[in-house]
């Protein structure tokens, strides 16, 4: 395995460079040239190899987070329109020409608040508050406790 373990830790930048790009790991064995279980293998018990894999998953979780936050509280942004435009000129004998020129025109917009990204992220970050149905726990327990009765006195 020493030899695995050299080229792993020689290419270190190259394997993280490879995972931002969405690299699969057989892909990342291939290329450093080392067998995909031993990779794997290695990947399991190298505590700088999983440190990449972590910042790298946390760094895109982030950035996820942020989006959905974006989409929860409403943003504005800017997009490019393009509008067909007529021009009619008079010539000198009077005829009207007419030209036609296509203008592309930065149009400020505003995306709106997303009602089912409000909801998700307060599922995912106030549980307690926001679920469906905060009770439904609690009630599962006690028709369980309920049904294991019955069967207990062999009612069911």
């Amino acid at each position: 395995m020493a030899g695995v373990k050299e080229k792993i830790e020689s290419n270190l930048k190259l394997i993280k460079s490879m995972v931002e790009g969405f690299e699969r790991d057989i892909d990342i064995a291939k290329k450093i040239d080392v067998s995909y279980a031993s990779y794997k293998s290695y990947k399991a018990k190298d505590l700088a190899l999983k440190a990449i894999y972590e910042e790298i998953k946390n760094k895109r979780n982030e950035e996820v987070e942020g989006k959905l936050f974006k989409l929860c509280t409403g943003y504005d942004y800017t997009e490019e329109m393009a509008f067909k435009c007529k021009e009619e000129e008079i010539t000198e004998g009077g005829k009207i020409l007419v030209k036609e020129s296509v203008r592309v025109v930065k149009v400020k917009k505003r995306k709106d608040p997303d009602l089912n990204a409000q909801k998700y992220w307060l599922n995912n970050k106030k549980k307690a508050i926001w679920k469906d149905d905060p009770h439904k726990v609690e009630l599962g327990k006690k028709t369980l406790k309920i049904k294991q009765q019955q069967v207990e006195e062999g009612i069911l």
